[in-house]
Protein backbone atom coordinates (compact mmCIF):
# COMPACT_ATOMS: atom_id res chain seq x y z
CA UNK A 1 0.00 0.00 0.00
CA UNK A 2 2.78 2.20 0.05
CA UNK A 3 2.09 3.27 -3.52
CA UNK A 4 -1.17 3.07 -3.09
CA UNK A 5 -3.84 6.16 -4.67
CA UNK A 6 -5.24 7.76 -1.79
CA UNK A 7 -8.82 8.58 -1.39
CA UNK A 8 -10.99 11.48 0.62
CA UNK A 9 -13.13 9.44 2.48
CA UNK A 10 -12.17 5.95 4.74
CA UNK A 11 -15.84 3.98 3.77
CA UNK A 12 -18.12 3.94 1.01
CA UNK A 13 -21.35 5.12 2.15
CA UNK A 14 -23.35 3.13 -1.15
CA UNK A 15 -21.58 0.09 0.55
CA UNK A 16 -22.78 -1.62 3.48
CA UNK A 17 -20.66 -4.85 4.24
CA UNK A 18 -22.16 -8.17 5.07
CA UNK A 19 -21.72 -12.08 5.44
CA UNK A 20 -22.68 -12.26 2.09
CA UNK A 21 -19.79 -11.09 0.58
CA UNK A 22 -17.28 -13.24 2.74
CA UNK A 23 -15.24 -15.38 0.14
CA UNK A 24 -17.03 -17.12 -3.05
CA UNK A 25 -15.74 -20.39 -3.49
CA UNK A 26 -12.54 -22.32 -2.14
CA UNK A 27 -10.41 -20.70 -5.14
CA UNK A 28 -11.19 -17.29 -3.23
CA UNK A 29 -10.94 -18.78 0.72
CA UNK A 30 -7.91 -19.84 -0.30
CA UNK A 31 -6.66 -16.33 -1.65
CA UNK A 32 -7.94 -14.44 1.60
CA UNK A 33 -5.79 -17.08 4.12
CA UNK A 34 -3.06 -15.37 1.86
CA UNK A 35 -3.97 -11.43 2.82
CA UNK A 36 -3.06 -10.31 6.60
CA UNK A 37 -6.51 -9.25 6.98
CA UNK A 38 -6.79 -9.33 10.54
CA UNK A 39 -3.07 -7.66 11.24
CA UNK A 40 -4.32 -4.65 9.05
CA UNK A 41 -7.39 -4.75 10.73
CA UNK A 42 -5.41 -4.72 14.39
CA UNK A 43 -3.41 -1.41 13.51
CA UNK A 44 -6.30 -0.07 12.16
CA UNK A 45 -8.21 -0.48 15.63
CA UNK A 46 -4.78 0.81 17.59
CA UNK A 47 -5.50 4.25 15.48
CA UNK A 48 -8.52 4.45 15.67
CA UNK A 49 -8.92 4.20 18.91
CA UNK A 50 -6.08 6.43 20.17
CA UNK A 51 -5.17 9.40 17.46
CA UNK A 52 -7.93 9.26 14.48
CA UNK A 53 -12.19 8.77 15.56
CA UNK A 54 -12.56 9.74 11.93
CA UNK A 55 -11.77 6.16 10.75
CA UNK A 56 -13.67 4.35 14.03
CA UNK A 57 -16.57 3.17 12.24
CA UNK A 58 -15.35 2.23 9.07
CA UNK A 59 -13.09 -0.11 11.30
CA UNK A 60 -15.52 -1.38 13.31
CA UNK A 61 -17.36 -2.07 10.06
CA UNK A 62 -14.30 -4.37 8.83
CA UNK A 63 -13.42 -5.47 12.40
CA UNK A 64 -16.29 -7.49 12.39
CA UNK A 65 -15.67 -10.47 9.48
CA UNK A 66 -11.85 -11.03 10.73
CA UNK A 67 -13.23 -15.05 10.97
CA UNK A 68 -14.21 -15.54 6.98
CA UNK A 69 -13.37 -12.10 5.11
CA UNK A 70 -14.13 -11.76 1.70
CA UNK A 71 -12.74 -9.66 -0.95
CA UNK A 72 -15.05 -6.54 -0.45
CA UNK A 73 -14.12 -6.62 3.14
CA UNK A 74 -10.48 -7.09 2.06
CA UNK A 75 -11.16 -3.41 -0.13
CA UNK A 76 -12.77 -1.73 2.42
CA UNK A 77 -9.59 -2.09 4.38
CA UNK A 78 -7.53 -0.91 2.21
CA UNK A 79 -9.56 2.05 1.92
CA UNK A 80 -9.02 3.16 4.99
CA UNK A 81 -4.97 2.78 4.33
CA UNK A 82 -6.10 4.46 1.14
CA UNK A 83 -7.80 7.02 3.37
CA UNK A 84 -5.03 7.40 6.20
CA UNK A 85 -2.37 7.51 3.61
CA UNK A 86 -4.09 10.96 1.93
CA UNK A 87 -4.44 12.08 5.47
CA UNK A 88 -0.89 11.56 7.55
CA UNK A 89 -1.10 15.32 8.37
CA UNK A 90 -4.41 15.13 9.87
CA UNK A 91 -4.02 14.43 13.72
CA UNK A 92 -6.40 15.67 16.96
CA UNK A 93 -6.06 19.18 17.71
CA UNK A 94 -7.14 20.68 21.35
CA UNK A 95 -7.13 24.46 21.80
CA UNK A 96 -6.50 26.23 25.31
CA UNK A 97 -9.44 28.83 23.62
CA UNK A 98 -11.81 26.16 22.98
CA UNK A 99 -14.42 25.36 25.74
CA UNK A 100 -13.40 23.38 28.83
CA UNK A 101 -16.51 22.02 29.34
CA UNK A 102 -17.14 17.98 28.81
CA UNK A 103 -19.93 18.02 26.35
CA UNK A 104 -21.30 15.11 24.79
CA UNK A 105 -22.85 13.52 21.31
CA UNK A 106 -25.16 10.10 21.29
CA UNK A 107 -26.27 9.21 18.53
CA UNK A 108 -27.96 5.51 16.66
CA UNK A 109 -28.05 4.38 12.98
CA UNK A 110 -31.23 2.39 13.28
CA UNK A 111 -31.07 -1.22 11.74
CA UNK A 112 -27.68 -0.74 9.86
CA UNK A 113 -26.47 -4.33 9.92
CA UNK A 114 -27.25 -5.85 7.30
CA UNK A 115 -27.28 -9.45 8.62
CA UNK A 116 -29.46 -8.88 11.83
CA UNK A 117 -30.68 -5.33 11.46
CA UNK A 118 -28.86 -4.53 14.79
CA UNK A 119 -28.35 -0.87 15.23
CA UNK A 120 -25.16 0.97 15.55
CA UNK A 121 -24.21 3.28 18.55
CA UNK A 122 -21.88 6.18 18.79
CA UNK A 123 -20.92 8.56 20.86
CA UNK A 124 -18.11 11.19 20.85
CA UNK A 125 -17.29 13.54 23.73
CA UNK A 126 -15.38 16.53 23.40
CA UNK A 127 -13.61 18.99 25.91
CA UNK A 128 -10.86 22.24 24.45
CA UNK A 129 -11.99 21.82 21.12
CA UNK A 130 -11.42 18.20 20.43
CA UNK A 131 -12.41 14.76 20.73
CA UNK A 132 -11.44 12.87 24.52
CA UNK A 133 -13.50 9.62 24.06
CA UNK A 134 -15.24 8.27 21.58
CA UNK A 135 -17.26 4.74 20.84
CA UNK A 136 -18.58 2.91 18.11
CA UNK A 137 -20.48 -0.77 19.01
CA UNK A 138 -23.31 -2.48 17.27
CA UNK A 139 -25.92 -2.81 20.10
CA UNK A 140 -26.73 -5.98 21.91
CA UNK A 141 -30.37 -6.34 20.80
CA UNK A 142 -32.61 -5.65 17.36
CA UNK A 143 -34.50 -2.04 18.20
CA UNK A 144 -38.49 -2.03 17.14
CA UNK A 145 -37.86 1.57 15.76
CA UNK A 146 -35.60 4.45 15.47
CA UNK A 147 -36.27 6.20 18.95
CA UNK A 148 -35.05 3.24 21.09
CA UNK A 149 -32.30 2.65 19.08
CA UNK A 150 -31.13 6.71 19.77
CA UNK A 151 -32.98 5.59 23.46
CA UNK A 152 -30.42 2.80 24.14
CA UNK A 153 -27.40 4.56 22.13
CA UNK A 154 -28.27 7.11 24.99
CA UNK A 155 -28.11 4.87 27.60
CA UNK A 156 -24.40 3.88 26.48
CA UNK A 157 -23.55 7.63 26.06
CA UNK A 158 -24.57 8.58 29.82
CA UNK A 159 -22.79 5.15 31.38
CA UNK A 160 -19.10 6.77 29.52
CA UNK A 161 -20.23 10.66 30.74
CA UNK A 162 -20.64 8.84 34.52
CA UNK A 163 -17.36 7.58 34.22
CA UNK A 164 -15.88 11.11 33.25
CA UNK A 165 -18.40 12.85 36.00
CA UNK A 166 -16.36 10.56 39.20
CA UNK A 167 -12.81 11.46 37.21
CA UNK A 168 -13.13 15.27 36.91
CA UNK A 169 -14.63 15.51 40.31
CA UNK A 170 -11.60 14.54 41.82
CA UNK A 171 -10.03 18.02 40.08
CA UNK A 172 -13.04 20.04 39.56
CA UNK A 173 -16.33 21.08 40.73
CA UNK A 174 -18.69 18.45 40.02
CA UNK A 175 -21.29 19.32 37.06
CA UNK A 176 -23.95 17.82 35.12
CA UNK A 177 -22.42 16.68 31.36
CA UNK A 178 -24.59 18.04 29.06
CA UNK A 179 -25.49 15.33 26.36
CA UNK A 180 -26.43 15.84 22.75
CA UNK A 181 -29.48 13.82 20.91
CA UNK A 182 -30.67 14.34 18.00
CA UNK A 183 -33.93 11.87 18.30
CA UNK A 184 -36.73 13.94 19.71
CA UNK A 185 -38.63 10.75 21.02
CA UNK A 186 -35.82 9.57 23.16
CA UNK A 187 -35.29 12.83 24.49
CA UNK A 188 -38.92 13.61 25.63
CA UNK A 189 -38.90 9.58 27.17
CA UNK A 190 -35.59 10.07 29.51
CA UNK A 191 -37.48 13.92 30.63
CA UNK A 192 -40.82 13.48 30.47
CA UNK A 193 -41.63 10.34 31.38
CA UNK A 194 -43.41 9.29 28.44
CA UNK A 195 -42.53 5.79 28.37
CA UNK A 196 -44.51 2.49 26.85
CA UNK A 197 -42.88 -0.63 28.70
CA UNK A 198 -42.17 -3.24 25.89
CA UNK A 199 -39.14 -5.08 26.61
CA UNK A 200 -36.71 -5.53 29.64
CA UNK A 201 -33.70 -4.24 28.13
CA UNK A 202 -35.30 -0.91 27.38
CA UNK A 203 -37.31 -0.81 30.81
CA UNK A 204 -33.56 -1.02 32.41
CA UNK A 205 -32.00 1.53 30.48
CA UNK A 206 -35.30 3.66 31.14
CA UNK A 207 -34.86 3.82 34.96
CA UNK A 208 -31.16 4.16 34.46
CA UNK A 209 -31.19 7.29 32.12
CA UNK A 210 -34.84 8.68 33.95
CA UNK A 211 -32.92 8.39 37.52
CA UNK A 212 -29.52 10.26 36.13
CA UNK A 213 -31.29 12.82 34.65
CA UNK A 214 -33.40 13.15 37.62
CA UNK A 215 -30.66 13.41 39.78
CA UNK A 216 -28.63 16.12 37.91
CA UNK A 217 -25.90 13.97 36.75
CA UNK A 218 -26.66 14.36 33.42
CA UNK A 219 -28.44 17.19 31.06
CA UNK A 220 -29.73 16.35 27.44
CA UNK A 221 -30.62 18.55 24.86
CA UNK A 222 -31.74 18.13 21.25
CA UNK A 223 -29.11 19.19 18.77
CA UNK A 224 -30.05 19.08 14.55
CA UNK A 225 -28.88 16.18 12.82
CA UNK A 226 -26.38 18.32 10.62
CA UNK A 227 -24.41 19.22 13.46
CA UNK A 228 -23.96 15.73 14.96
CA UNK A 229 -20.63 14.92 15.28
CA UNK A 230 -21.80 11.44 16.35
CA UNK A 231 -23.14 11.07 13.20
CA UNK A 232 -20.10 10.11 11.73
CA UNK A 233 -19.76 7.12 14.48
CA UNK A 234 -22.37 5.44 13.42
CA UNK A 235 -22.53 5.36 9.29
CA UNK A 236 -20.20 5.88 6.43
CA UNK A 237 -20.11 9.86 5.28
CA UNK A 238 -20.13 11.23 1.52
CA UNK A 239 -16.90 13.54 1.35
CA UNK A 240 -18.45 16.75 2.17
CA UNK A 241 -19.93 15.15 5.54
CA UNK A 242 -16.70 13.15 6.17
CA UNK A 243 -14.56 16.45 6.28
CA UNK A 244 -17.23 18.52 8.50
CA UNK A 245 -16.89 15.40 10.99
CA UNK A 246 -13.27 15.86 10.95
CA UNK A 247 -13.91 19.26 12.23
CA UNK A 248 -16.74 18.90 14.58
CA UNK A 249 -14.38 16.22 16.32
CA UNK A 250 -11.08 18.16 16.20
CA UNK A 251 -9.37 16.15 13.74
CA UNK A 252 -7.23 18.69 11.52
CA UNK A 253 -4.80 19.20 9.19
Amino acid sequence: MADAKPVSIPADPSVRLGKSMGPNGPEEEAEMKKVPFKEAVGCLSFTAQVTRPDISYAVNAVSQFCSNPGRQHWEAVKKIIRYLKGTTTNKLEYSKRGSSELVGFSDADWGGDPDNRRSTTGYVFTMQGGAISWNVKKQPTVALSSCEAEYMALSRTIQEAMWWTNLRSQIFEEEPVLIHCDNQGAISIAGNGAYNPRTKHVSIRYHFVHESLKEGAVKVKYIPTTDQPADGFTKPLAVQKQQQFCKLVGVTD
